[in-house]
C-alpha cells in the first residue's frame, strides 16, 4: 500500500531467503521486478556476489551494471589462506594450523569467527558394529543429533525423536556421532580456549524473541572473543573487531547433485570472508578442505568472485543449463 512508490531496493539479491517455498510459492526478486515494471520505476539489486541470473542480465545489457570497486571506509580485503586437511592434524573438524592462528588472534585482543553450515552436534549417528544410520522414517533424510536437547531432529521435515541408546539394526550400544555441527565446534573451542568467551549463532539458540539481537549486541561490545555460527553470521553484519574467519567445512557442497551448488558455495565463502578485517587492520580468512585442488576452491582463493562467475556462466552455457 504505497501512495507513490518511486524505487525498490533489494539488498543481498542473491540470497535464497527471497525464495518462498511454503504456501504461496514465489520469488521476491521476480515480483519486485514485475511490480517495478508495472509502475515504471527503477529497481536496485545489490550484492557483492550477485546471482548468476542477475549477472547474466547485467552482462547482456538487460540491466545496467554498476560496480563498487572499493570497500567501505577504505578497509582492505582479507588475506585468503587454504588449509589442506590431508596434511595436518585435525581435531573435531579444526586443523591444527587454524587452531594456532585462532590463539594468536585472541592473544592480540581480536575476535575470531568460525563458520560451519550445520547446526546441531553431528549430522548423523552411526552404529560401529553394522553401520546403521539414524534415518528419518517420515522422509528418509538423515536425522541430526542435537546433544543439548538429547534429540534427533530431521532438518528436512521437522520430525523429532529421543536419541536412541541402542542401534536400530543390530541392538549394539556402540553408537557414535559422524561429522561436525555448531554444538560440537563450540564444545571443542571451549575446551581449547577456556579463558575466552564463546557465542553461538544458529537457529537453535536464537529462536526465543530478542535472543538474536542480544547476542549480536554482545559481539559488538566485544564481550565474546569467539563466534561460532551458521549462515546467520554471513549476512551483512559489521563486526569491526573480527580479524580472523575460519570456514570449517565446505567439501559437502563441492560434489552436490544441484547444479547451483558451486554458485551457492562461492557466494557463501565470499560473504563469510567479508566479515573479516572490516576495521582498521587487514583480516585473514582460512578455508579448510580435503579437496584443495578443486577448481571452485582454487578460483575463489586465487581470483575474485567475478572471475568465478564468468567461468560458471560459460560452463552453464556449454552444458545447456539454465
Amino acid at each position: 500500500p504505497f501512495a507513490r512508490l518511486g524505487l525498490i531496493v533489494i539488498d543481498e539479491e542473491h540470497d535464497a531467503s527471497f525464495k518462498q517455498q511454503d504456501g504461496f510459492k514465489y520469488h521476491c526478486r521476480s515480483l519486485a521486478l514485475y511490480r517495478a515494471s508495472q509502475l515504471q520505476i527503477p529497481v536496485i539489486l545489490g550484492s557483492a556476489t550477485p546471482s548468476l541470473e542477475s549477472l547474466n542480465n547485467a552482462l547482456s545489457g538487460k540491466y545496467t551494471h554498476l560496480e563498487l570497486r572499493k570497500r567501505a571506509a577504505g578497509s582492505r580485503l582479507p588475506i585468503m589462506r587454504l588449509l589442506d586437511l590431508n596434511r595436518c592434524q585435525v581435531e573435531s573438524g579444526l586443523g591444527r594450523p587454524l587452531q594456532e592462528r585462532i590463539g594468536v588472534a585472541l592473544d592480540k585482543g581480536h575476535q575470531a569467527m568460525l563458520f560451519i553450515n550445520r547446526r546441531g552436534f553431528a549430522p548423523v549417528l552411526m552404529c560401529e558394529e553394522c553401520h546403521w544410520l539414524t534415518v528419518c522414517h517420515r522422509c528418509s533424510s538423515y536425522m541430526t543429533y542435537h546433544r543439548g536437547s538429547n534429540r534427533l531432529i530431521c532438518h528436512h521435515c521437522g520430525n523429532q525423536t529421543y536419541t536412541p541408546s541402542q542401534c536400530g539394526g543390530c541392538g549394539s550400544t556402540r553408537i557414535v556421532p559422524v561429522g561436525i555441527g555448531t554444538e560440537q565446534l563450540e564444545l571443542t573451542l571451549s575446551a581449547q580456549f577456556p579463558k575466552y568467551k564463546i557465542v553461538r549463532l544458529d537457529r537453535d539458540v536464537t529462536s526465543k524473541k530478542g535472543e538474536f539481537e542480544k547476542r549480536l549486541e554482545a559481539i559488538h561490545d566485544g564481550e565474546p572473543q569467539i563466534i561460532v555460527g551458521t549462515q546467520m553470521i554471513a549476512k551483512g553484519h559489521h563486526f569491526p573487531n573480527v580479524n580472523l574467519v575460519g570456514i570449517v567445512d565446505v567439501d559437502g557442497a563441492l560434489f552436490s547433485s544441484d547444479f547451483r551448488a558451486a554458485e551457492k558455495l562461492a557466494q557463501l565463502i565470499v560473504q563469510v570472508s567479508g566479515r573479516a578485517g572490516r576495521g582498521s587492520q587487514q583480516g585473514e580468512v582460512w578455508l579448510q578442505s580435503k579437496f584443495p585442488e578443486h577448481p571452485v576452491i582454487q578460483d575463489l582463493i586465487n581470483n575474485q568472485y567475478a572471475d568465478f562467475a564468468k567461468y560458471a556462466l560459460s560452463e552453464r552455457k556449454m552444458l545447456s543449463l539454465p
